[in-house]
């Protein structure tokens, strides 16, 4: 999966590899974005899953987790004038 989404202003990229075994770890890229440029990275290397899809998942979830807790202290994060509803 190299395929984008975004999730709360962040985009992530799923970049699970094969292993020399035969399975795959899953990976996934997280992108803070201020318009062309990339304002901040964060890179996150997880478990092994025995099937693509099963590390795919697991990247998408964590990146949305990631995202989840992480998007309120991120000291790059722009201010915004939306209220929470």
């Amino acid at each position: 999966m190299s395929a984008r989404s975004i999730y709360k202003g962040y985009t992530f990229a799923g970049v699970s590899t094969q292993t020399e075994r035969g399975t795959y770890r899953a990976r996934v890229a997280i992108m803070a974005l201020d318009g062309t440029q990339t304002r901040s990275q964060r890179f996150l290397d997880l478990e092994i899953f025995p099937t693509e899809l099963e590390a795919n998942e697991r990247a998408v979830a964590a990146a949305k987790a990631w995202i989840d807790a992480n998007s309120e202290n991120d000291r790059l994060s722009l201010p915004t004038n939306f209220a929470a509803l």
